[in-house]
């Protein structure tokens, strides 16, 4: 009996270290990253910038959760904050980017990719306003190198964010009464339910799983036409048929 005891302990004691490592602790990060990114932006002057920080929104049938929303003179500046550490590699139209740590490589999620979302959802709430710019940047708050990156978009770092900000915003396109019904509009379709947030997180997750099991069928998760192997500059990497109509990549590991 006390062997199994024993036994017991043990088990449950790597099932909650295994729950912190992949659950808490990454939602521990993106939190101090996101705090990080809200406490630069807080220094923008409130009579030239109007700062939205985790924004909730429904987008089609499914919701999206924006980190960070900027509204300015020159349009509506959309941030996707990342925390992360090692080397990060990636190409704007690849589905996934590299984590290297020494010699472990890890997938991520594109992070352009998922801003383009959140723009898309904004657009889709202010639809009268069609005339609108839109400006994504990806920031990197955590300890990690960007390496190798390829975008014509923003992928910067939390101590040169405020510049990109302010060099994006140098045009008057919107009057400040424009910027503050712009504002009013998207905080009060901010979703605080969280029931909706736990929705969320449920659909992202299934989303994530399921592309997945397309990729491993050699199925374009973005079309459904096959995917091919192809060789690029940047190494190898599956490519759909349907190119150029369809853009999805994932690289080779």
């Amino acid at each position: 009996m006390e062997f199994l005891a024993i036994i017991l302990i043990i088990l449950v004691f790597y099932s909650i270290n295994y729950y912190i490592k992949k659950k808490i602790i990454p939602q521990i990060k993106g939190a101090i990253g996101e705090y990080q990114v809200s406490n630069k932006l807080s220094r923008l002057k409130k009579t030239r910038y109007i700062v939205l920080n985790n924004i909730l929104l429904k987008h089609g049938n499914s919701t999206t959760q924006i980190d960070h929303i900027v509204v300015c003179r020159s349009g509506i500046i959309v941030i996707e904050t990342k925390n992360y550490k090692g080397w990060i590699h990636g190409h704007q139209n690849s589905e996934y980017w590299t984590q290297t740590i020494y010699k472990h490589k890890k997938k991520l999620r594109n992070p352009i990719k998922q801003n383009w979302v959140h723009v898309y959802a904004i657009k889709r709430l202010l639809s009268e306003y069609n005339d609108i710019n839109y400006f994504p940047i990806v920031v990197l708050a955590g300890s990690g190198t960007l390496k190798n990156i390829t975008s014509e978009l923003p992928v910067t770092y939390t101590n040169k964010l405020l510049k990109t900000i302010k060099r994006l915003n140098e045009y008057e396109h919107l009057s400040y009464d424009q910027i503050k019904l712009i504002s009013e509009k998207i905080h009060q379709n901010n979703i605080i339910d969280r029931n909706e947030n736990r929705n969320h997180v449920k659909l992202v997750k299934s989303h994530i799983r399921k592309q997945k099991k397309m990729v491993e069928s050699k199925e374009c998760p973005k079309c459904g036409d096959v995917l091919t192997k192809k060789k690029g500059k940047y190494g190898k990497f599956y490519g759909c048929q349907n190119f150029p109509q369809c853009k999805y990549t994932i690289n080779i590991n």
